[in-house]
C-alpha cells in the first residue's frame, strides 16, 4: 500500500510541475520578471517545498539528519543529471548556450552553498562555514559527526 501512495504522490507531483512551469512562464511575461528570476526565485522555492517538508521532519521528527542531507545532495545530483538529459535530448544547439547570463550568479551561489556539507563533515564538532550560534545553513556537524 505504501508503494501505490509514493506512485500516486509522484504523479501528482509530476502532473503539477507541468502546470508550474506553464505558469511561470506566464507570470515571467505578465511581470516582466524574466524567465531567469521567476525559474530561480518562484520555481525553485515552490519545488523545494516537498523537500523542505521532508528534511525538517526527518531533523527533528525522525532524528535521521542522514535523510535530510542525502535527500539534498541526491535532488541536486539528480537535477543537474536531469540538465544533462534534456541537453542531449534538445535538439540543435546546446542548452547551455541558449540560458541566460543570469544563470552564472546562481550557480556560483550553488556551489558555495554544496560546500557546506563537506565543510561540516570536515569540521565535525564544530560549526560549518557561514553559520553562527542559532541558525545552521547546511552542515548539520554534529548529526553528522555522530
Amino acid at each position: 500500500m505504501i508503494w501505490l501512495q509514493f506512485i500516486l504522490c509522484m504523479a501528482l507531483i509530476g502532473f503539477a510541475g507541468t502546470k508550474l512551469s506553464r505558469y511561470g512562464d506566464i507570470i515571467a511575461d505578465k511581470t516582466g520578471m524574466g524567465g531567469t528570476w521567476v525559474g530561480l526565485v518562484l520555481m525553485a522555492s515552490v519545488t523545494s517545498l516537498p523537500e523542505l517538508i521532508t528534511d525538517i521532519s526527518a531533523v527533528t521528527v525522525a532524528d535521521a539528519p542522514n535523510i535530510a542531507i542525502g535527500d539534498v545532495l541526491g535532488s541536486c545530483v539528480f537535477n543537474l543529471a536531469f540538465l544533462v538529459v534534456v541537453d542531449f535530448l534538445y535538439r540543435g544547439e546546446s542548452v547551455y548556450t541558449r540560458a541566460s547570463q543570469g544563470h552564472i550568479l546562481s550557480a556560483g551561489f550553488g556551489v558555495v552553498l554544496l560546500v557546506q556539507p563537506v565543510a561540516g563533515r570536515q569540521s565535525a564538532g564544530t560549526r560549518a562555514v557561514f553559520t553562527n550560534h542559532r541558525a545552521r545553513l547546511g552542515g548539520y556537524s554534529k548529526e553528522l559527526a555522530g
